[in-house]
């Protein structure tokens, strides 16, 4: 049977011209006139004009695909293959026309409607006769539908649900590696087997075959994906199941029990890049995908113990970039170990997975092991970027979900520093550091130098869920966290267990380390009480509530205050109660009208009268049970708290009002100010990070006034907070300025604390920031000046740093400021020459600067710092013998 290529043409552009509605068999007919005569495969006695039409067009669809579709601009060989796009359109609108009076029409009548039909056709003949012309018409379009270009045409889309349904209800069996022979797009094929599943009617057999073929698909590369956008498609159906419950009936699917393990690990691998994809597109349909593929995730962690795999696999993609901060595979210092992109790529996947409501995300457990690793990194990244925001609500959703035993026993471990099950088994390595470039508004996260790990005090973690805690809205979280510290401040549990073994043999230093330790968290545990009670959202909760604070201060206050009478002698008891009346004697004199603070009254005032009541408690209690009671929002009448909150204030111009009374106050030695010196020592601390910098000097001032009342609390608080690494850089930089301006006002009266201060700012020097390095190097040079260089034990020790900075350092200010510090060192230094076996080494030094140097002003210190070391040579050998006798025997003869 030979049909020119032209003939097909016309009849295509007839048939594609008609309208659907209007199509009958006379139209049929004269659209084949271009045809006519020429002898097509159908028996010529059949009376039945639909079916002898069927096999006309059938033919001359398979045709045209064979020669007309594709076209060759010359008869070589190598001509290029051309479709004529006109032609294309044409004969797309055939075939869909084609197919309404052809495989549908024959299909059984459960299978008929699954696709749009607008021909009005209807044909009436026995089974057999119907199986056999659906056969005829499915062998012919499945020679058209193994054409790529017309198995991938979305404009084919009903012709192929007609085509696979035909093919199922006559085979009646799996069809899958059948279809691996079509181009169809898995979208379609999923949508044609659930539009047939879901048919009335159709029988049991089918059904469970259509059932294993489409969980054989869903197992599939792929199949995951093409499953959710097919049943949760937008505006493509009139069903009114709304999203969540699709997804709930997608996440059954794929998670019930019974699968195979290839199974499962490929929806899981599927289900991981889905929701990656749906995450970083960000529109609403892909957010729809996105509580889909979280809604699966969270069925596969709640299976029991046998599918561990699963659950180990979802910890590996979502925190696994975490565990490699934890233990990075190379400890090469500036190796970069994530980058800003990918961080923040992670932490949006994880922030979407593990916040809302606990129906929606995953298991909240999830987190508690990465929630110091997330304190952390909210520490070290910059506060304006949009990783804060990610961190702050995954940690605040997985403290909201803790249980009250649960919540103390993070609180605790936060507290003490010390990994304790699940909390803190990852943390972020210490020798990770942040390198932020804030002209192109990233960073990355590298390996710093080596440390030698004597700072771990530093990293406590607790100021900085404090910080997290108060910019949420969760008063009800806050409060809980309050009490638990609260308890802990009452009871003491916060100690170190390790302190607390008498049976355990300590060495000086060891002792000495552990209540260093003690102190630490001890002021970090009342700096963290003292900002949750001054946090404005709080009162709220604090004041309407009280019942159960004030139920913890009575039985807490009973018990301190007995033990107290009973060995009749100041301990720690009588410490914590001072404390304790510092920190709430505002919050204690504006209920003091409740009738539950009738307890604690009775109990201070039975206390003033004991013989271990100090002086300074004397006046705090008096303070507090002989005043008037003020409502909530005013100010108390006594000027101290009036002084204290406006020192709070937000406001710059409140604070430095607020400060120059508090001197006032001290230096007048005012009985309650003098009570209240631990509270203005934190709120000190508080307002040096004001960015004002006359609030900020202010604040220097404050710490220098306090020094005549706590000296050695104002140095041990300023050395800990310039070594904590959490803090800010800049913030660290006030504290360093803060500290030198104290010991200042000490005088030489600071040796005492010689070696904190040079231990503390000699470890800065080896910092990663440059102007930090150079800021310590500064500090160490004006700490040695105020001591009248009576540093002869660190001078080694100075010498060996300096000289580490001058060849290693490529930051040329801290160069200058070494060289700087090393030459002051020569000049002021007495008896210098008690050091000689170290004299040839600072020589050569310098000798070797002022000859290799390019920097002319390193050059010229140098030479400065060489010149005092030849005067001192000098003066020593001129040395009279008189004072060399002196010199030797100790005294004058």
């Amino acid at each position: 049977m030979e049909i020119s290529v032209e003939a097909l043409r016309e009849v295509i552009a007839r048939v594609a011209n008609l309208k659907p509605k209007d199509i009958t068999l006379t139209k049929l007919e004269e659209c084949l006139q271009p045809v006519k005569g020429v002898p097509f495969p159908v028996d010529e006695n059949s009376s039945d004009i639909l079916w002898k039409i069927t096999v006309q067009y059938c033919t001359l669809l398979t045709e045209f695909a064979d020669k007309g579709l594709v076209e060759k601009q010359n008869h070589s060989e190598e001509s290029e293959e051309v479709i004529n796009l006109h032609d294309q359109s044409s004969y797309l609108t055939t075939i869909d026309l084609v197919r309404q009076f052809t495989v549908q029409l024959y299909l059984p009548r459960v299978l008929r409607g699954l696709s749009k039909c607008e021909i009005q056709m209807m044909a009436v003949v026995e089974e057999q006769e119907r199986v056999r012309r659906l056969t005829f018409c499915v062998d012919h379009f499945q020679r058209l539908l193994e054409k790529k270009m017309l198995a991938l045409h979305p404009r084919l889309a009903d012709t192929v649900i007609d085509f696979i349904a035909a093919c199922y209800s006559l085979s009646g069996a799996s069809l899958m590696e059948k279809l691996k022979q079509f181009a169809f797009p898995k979208d379609l094929i999923f949508r044609s087997l659930l539009v047939i599943k879901g048919s009335s009617g159709l029988p049991l057999e089918l059904a469970k075959v259509l059932h294993i073929d489409l969980l054989h698909l869903t197992g599939e590369p792929g199949g995951f994906g093409a499953l959710c956008r097919t049943l949760l498609s937008v505006g493509e159906t009139s069903e009114n199941v709304p999203a969540w419950q699709k997804s709930e009936v997608i996440a059954k699917i794929v998670s019930s029990k019974g699968h195979t393990k290839k199974f499962y690990r490929q929806v899981l691998t599927d289900c991981f890049e889905f929701y990656r994809w749906a995450v970083q597109a960000g529109t609403e349909e892909a957010s729809t995908y996105a509580a889909t593929c979280i809604e699966c995730l969270k069925r596969f962690c709640l299976l029991p113990a046998p599918y561990r795999e699963l659950h180990v696999r979802i910890e590996e993609y979502f925190f696994g970039n975490f565990q490699e901060l934890a233990a990075p595979k190379e400890l090469i210092a500036g190796c970069v170990v994530q980058e800003r992109i990918a961080l923040l790529s992670n932490l949006l996947e994880c922030s979407m997975a593990f916040t809302g409501s606990t129906f929606t995300a995953l298991p909240s457990s999830l987190l508690v092991p990465y929630l110091n690793l997330f304190l952390k990194l909210s520490s070290m990244l910059p506060s304006t970027f949009d990783e804060q925001t990610h961190l702050q609500s995954m940690i605040i959703f997985c403290l909201s979900n803790r249980s009250k035993s649960e919540l103390k026993q993070i609180v605790t471990s936060l507290l003490r520093n010390q990994p304790e099950g699940e909390i803190g088994r990852y943390l972020v390595h210490p020798r990770i550091i942040c390198k932020h470039d804030e002209k192109e508004k990233k960073y990355s996260l590298q390996i710093g130098p080596a440390t030698d790990g004597n700072d771990l005090e530093a990293d406590n973690l607790l100021p900085k869920l404090v910080d997290v805690l108060k910019l949420s809205d969760r008063n009800l979280l806050l409060y809980d966290v309050f009490l638990i510290l609260l308890n802990h401040l009452m009871t003491g549990a916060w100690a170190d267990n390790s302190t607390q073994q008498p049976n355990r043999l300590l060495d000086d230093a060891e002792r000495e380390g552990l209540l260093c330790d003690r102190f630490h968290q001890k002021y970090v545990l009342i700096q963290s009480l003292m900002e949750l009670i001054n946090h404005r959202h709080f009162h709220f909760q604090l004041y309407d509530n009280p019942g159960e604070i004030l139920s913890i201060l009575t039985e807490s206050l009973t018990k301190i205050i007995d033990d107290s009478n009973a060995s009749d002698t100041e301990g720690s008891g009588t410490d914590i109660l001072e404390i304790v009346l510092s920190i709430f004697q505002e919050f204690l004199q504006r209920i003091r009208d409740r009738h539950e603070m009738d307890g604690i009254l009775k109990l201070l005032r039975r206390y003033r009268k004991s013989t271990s009541c100090s002086d300074t408690m004397a006046i705090q209690i008096d303070l507090l049970c002989n005043e008037e009671p003020t409502k909530h929002g005013e100010l108390s009448e006594s000027a101290c708290q009036n002084a204290l909150n406006l020192c709070s204030d937000q406001q710059p111009y409140c604070k430095v009002y607020g400060t120059t009374l508090l001197l006032k106050l001290l230096k007048e030695r005012d009985p309650e100010t003098y009570v209240q010196r631990h509270k203005i020592l934190i709120l000190a601390l508080v307002n040096l990070r004001d960015e004002e910098s006359y609030a900020f000097l202010n604040s220097v001032r404050l710490l220098v006034a306090l020094c005549d009342v706590l000296e050695a609390e104002v140095i041990d608080a300023l050395v800990k907070e310039y070594l904590n690494e959490n803090n800010d850089t800049d913030y660290r930089l006030k504290v360093g300025e803060a500290t030198v301006k104290t010991v200042e006002t000490l005088g030489p009266l600071a040796v005492r604390y010689r070696d904190t201060l040079l231990n503390c700012f000699l470890a800065s020097t080896r910092n990663a920031v440059d102007e930090f390095r150079t800021s310590s190097l500064s500090n160490v040079g004006s700490i040695c000046r105020i001591l009248s260089y009576q540093v002869h034990h660190f001078f080694y020790e100075l010498f060996t740093c300096i000289q580490s900075i001058v060849d290693t350092d490529s930051y040329l200010p801290a160069r200058r400021a070494a060289i700087l510090v090393l030459s002051q060192l020569l000049e002021g230094i007495d008896n210098l020459m008690d050091f000689q076996e170290y004299l040839l080494l600072i020589y050569r030094f310098l000798k070797h600067i002022i000859t290799t140097d390019r920097d002319d002003v390193t050059k010229l210190q140098a030479a400065v710092a060489l010149e005092h070391l030849k005067t001192k040579t000098k003066d020593f050998l001129q040395i009279k013998p008189d004072d060399l006798e002196r010199r030797m025997f100790g005294r004058v003869i």
